[in-house]
């Protein structure tokens, strides 16, 4: 049991049959009062960070749970009668979707760069094990739901962790997505891991069972704390502020009332976990000699923690405090954004500005079927004296209708449907692609009576916006990459069977390890020991090389690229690579690699062998030739001595 508790069963925390209740004995039971002073000033001190950055995120957080509601189709704000249209024809959505193809039709280009010239290999190595492992992990996928955050709420952020339990007990690094409702970044961040962020909270309802499987110790300590259905669910409810239901005395009147409480959530609690930067110091006693050969006792400082520090705490009670588990030093997190609000952490939404032109798009449908409904089934007007029931007047073919003498039944004309409102609705819809940058020649429309020079000109005007996007893609895509890269680099301890090729019928494997070792210098090395695996094609059976080993100098650089991936550059991208190809400047790899075949590997190893069949069929022929040649010169060389030997 840490020190910052003090209970009665160290053990379990439970009293045993034979022992009575703390209080019977006018004492308290185990719980946060029992927290040493020290434990309670740094759940305080967090939970002080974590008010100061909700208030700071309120300026931001406004409308997230409108936006993700009008994403879903949920865009009318009041109630309108049940006789009036409330239609919504779903742009915004339409323009989302368009963008996620897009922009992950294809993987993403992963490299890995290498600080130092000897390190060449090393970078190819990893390069091959991020990409292999982002297509079997499937974070493409991860990516497509990102994109759908970045654009309802502006902002996206992953979580980067080493998950102990994966991959049969070897671990794995995760890439998952965090709701941003749940990050608490430093008010002063711009990014995090940078210079302005010291800190980034996460506060996330967990079920009661899995933190007390996680803090055993702590069990008997964590209570129940939440019980209002969190924001996240509260997206999914039909209203937001105005929370009203029906009366029970008269079911037309709708009357004020509280959000729901989710049942199943009575086993819920808020886990809060901070990773900051600490400049607290430790004083520790070195002995050094003095000129004399004495002994002489010094004191230095250091930093307790150098690479940040991670705080996990829940129900006021504090349940991890220990160094950053990375050794990169970096918080386990990075941030994406859509559009860019200078020198603040959140970026802004495509829903944001989409919700003009998409809710005025939908009261003109409205306007426009309550008109055609009122002109297909007019207001009637009858006196009272006619004698006809009104119930009885229906839209019905030849119906007649008797009335008495002198009274009035007929029927109201309706409202003409004004014909600029078809017209306006166009002018919308064409504003409404302007801001969303998605337009007909982004979803692949070719342009009638234009060339061909002309439609690529307009395909790559049409993708401006959306190659700003891909850009901020990158950029956050990139901070994932260097993260895996360092928990490659700290976890991959125990050898793992890697598969480095996208086709999975060349069965070319690769048996990796990672190892630190100290050379002659006393400086640490970085160590991968690399066993390469394949199958005999002629016998079928497993074959191994011998373990060789590659040694780090320097560190890498990470780029991960989806710009190339766009439609029409991935289209410029081939075309210039087969013109190349061409002019014999590429030869046949660097054209698949180019256009980043799939199947690159087979079909170069089919070449080489095609080229190897000619080459021993072109030595056959010119070896029969020869053999011809020589017997032909024989053979003439036989008739002139045979002339000879006749004179």
């Amino acid at each position: 049991m840490p020190e910052h508790y003090q209970t009665e069963n160290q053990a379990t925390g439970r009293l045993e049959e034979h022992q009575s209740a703390a209080r019977d004995k006018g004492t308290t039971a185990p719980g946060k009062a029992e927290q040493k002073e020290s434990a309670k000033r740094i759940v305080k001190m967090c939970e002080k960070w974590l008010t100061q950055a909700k208030r700071h995120r309120a300026l931001f957080d406004t409308n997230w749970v409108s936006n993700v509601k009008f994403v879903e189709g949920k865009q009318w704000r009041e109630r309108r009668p049940s006789y009036r249209h409330s239609e919504v024809l779903n742009l915004t959505h339409a323009a989302i979707q368009t963008i996620i193809p897009i922009l992950t039709d294809s993987r993403p280009n992963i490299e890995t760069l290498p600080q130092e010239p000897s390190d060449f290999e090393f970078s190819e190595v990893m390069t091959q094990i991020l990409r292999a492992k982002w297509d079997m992990l499937g974070f493409s996928q991860i990516v497509a739901e990102g994109i759908v955050d970045l654009a309802s709420i502006g902002t996206v952020i992953s979580k980067q962790e080493w998950d102990e339990d994966a991959n049969f007990g070897l671990g794995e690094y995760e890439f998952e997505l965090v709701d941003p409702l749940h990050c608490f970044p430093d008010p002063n961040a711009r990014d995090i891991n940078d210079k302005f962020c010291r800190r980034f909270q996460t506060a996330v309802e967990t079920d009661l069972e899995e933190v007390k499987r996680k803090y055993p110790q702590y069990a008997h300590l964590l209570k129940p704390n939440v019980g209002d259905m969190p924001m996240a669910q509260q997206s999914r409810i039909e209203t937001e502020d105005d929370y009203r239901v029906r009366s029970v005395s008269d079911f037309d009147m709708l009357i004020q009332s509280h959000r729901p409480i989710d049942a199943d959530r009575n086993n819920q609690i808020l886990l809060v976990t901070t990773y900051c930067h600490s400049d607290e110091v430790e004083e520790y006693e070195i002995c050094e000699q003095d000129k004399d050969g004495n002994e002489v006792k010094k004191y230095q400082t250091k930093k307790k923690y150098p690479n940040g520090r991670k705080i996990v705490h829940a129900n006021g009670i504090l349940l991890e405090d220990v160094e950053n588990p990375y050794i990169d030093g970096k918080f386990p997190f990075a941030r994406g954004i859509d559009h860019i609000r200078p020198r603040t952490f959140w970026g802004m939404g495509e829903v944001e500005q989409l919700r003009g032109p998409q809710e005025m798009m939908n009261k003109l449908i409205s306007y426009t079927m309550d008109v055609l409904i009122l002109m297909g089934n007019p207001i009637w007007i009858v006196d009272t004296d006619s004698g006809v029931d009104p119930d009885n007047i229906v839209n019905q073919p030849g119906l007649v209708v008797e009335k008495n003498p002198q009274t009035e039944v007929r029927r109201e004309s309706g409202v003409q449907l004004q014909p600029f409102i078809l017209q306006t609705m166009d002018r919308i819809r064409d504003i409404f692609d302007q801001i969303s940058g998605v337009n007909d020649v982004s979803r692949g429309a070719t342009p009638s009576n234009t060339s061909g020079v002309a439609i690529d000109m307009l395909q790559e005007a049409a993708q401006t916006k959306l190659r700003l996007k891909s850009r901020n893609v990158e950029h956050w895509l990139t901070q994932v990459g260097k993260q895996h890269v360092a928990r490659i680099l700290q976890y991959y301890k125990i050898p793992r069977i890697v598969r480095l090729t996208g086709d999975e019928n060349d069965g070319k494997y690769f048996r990796v390890a990672i190892d630190e070792r100290v050379d002659e210098e006393n400086e640490n090395q970085t160590v991968i020991q690399l066993q390469e695996l394949g199958r005999n094609e002629e016998t079928g059976e497993m074959v191994s090389t011998d373990v060789r080993e590659i040694v780090a100098k320097g560190n890498l650089d990470v780029m991960i690229g989806t710009g190339t991936a766009l439609p029409f550059a991935k289209a410029k991208r081939e075309s210039q690579a087969m013109k190349l190809l061409e002019l014999g400047i590429y030869d046949e790899a660097d054209y698949l690699d180019d256009i980043q075949h799939p199947k690159r590997d087979k079909i170069l190893r089919k070449l080489q062998q095609r080229k190897e069949g000619e080459a021993q069929a072109a030595m056959q022929e010119n070896q029969l030739a020869q053999d011809q040649q020589l017997e032909l010169e024989g053979m003439k060389q036989a008739g002139r001595m045979q002339g000879q030997q006749q004179i």
